[in-house]
């Protein structure tokens, strides 16, 4: 469960989570700011610590109570801080306002499992299967979790199909070593 590999992915998923979050919330919070002269070395962003990029998206989602982009990654900046409860709360609030957003499902999905309640997590990507059972990010998640249950024959069947919808996609490498990595073990 807990492969180098999955490891290295889950690194990979905080740092460019943390990023994506850190540069989104310094310009909202950076385009409600007064104008001041510019630095002396342009093109350098301070050192922002978690703790101030979580009230930098707290005060921008005061401002901006109900945009689902925000809230969006909000929600995918607690989730790669493994607060998967609050990052659940988030994506709901995202999905009562888009119901029909099968990415933020997908993410829900992600969330719910990572946080241990693995059925609800599987109740989400079957809800968008059923809505677009092409949805690649979803099968490229349920993939995952397959190998992450040990169940490969499952794992197997899912990558077959979503090397049949799309078999340029960039993920199917990465998931067909896992599944080899998976059935070497």
């Amino acid at each position: 469960m807990f492969s180098s590999r999955n490891i290295h992915f889950a690194i990979l998923g905080i740092i460019l989570g943390a990023t994506s979050g850190y540069i989104f919330a310094f310009y909202q919070v950076q385009s409600s700011m007064p104008r001041t002269a510019p630095p002396a070395q342009t093109g350098q962003h301070p050192n922002v610590t978690n703790d101030q990029l979580l009230a930098m998206f707290k005060q921008a989602l005061e401002k901006n109570p109900n945009n689902p982009e925000l809230m969006t990654r909000y929600a995918n900046f607690l989730f790669d801080l493994g607060k998967f409860d609050e990052s659940v709360e988030w994506f709901q609030k995202v999905l009562a306002i888009q119901p029909d957003n099968l990415d933020v499902r997908t993410d829900l999905g992600t969330a719910l499992w990572n946080g241990g309640q693995k059925e609800k997590g599987m109740a989400e990507y079957q809800k968008n299967l059923s809505a677009n059972p092409n949805h690649m990010a979803t099968l490229h998640n349920l993939v995952i979790v397959h190998l992450e249950e040990r169940d490969v024959a499952k794992a197997e069947q899912v990558l077959k199909q979503m090397e049949t919808i799309d078999p340029k996609y960039q993920g199917l490498e990465p998931l067909r070593k896992r599944l080899a990595e998976v059935r070497g073990k």
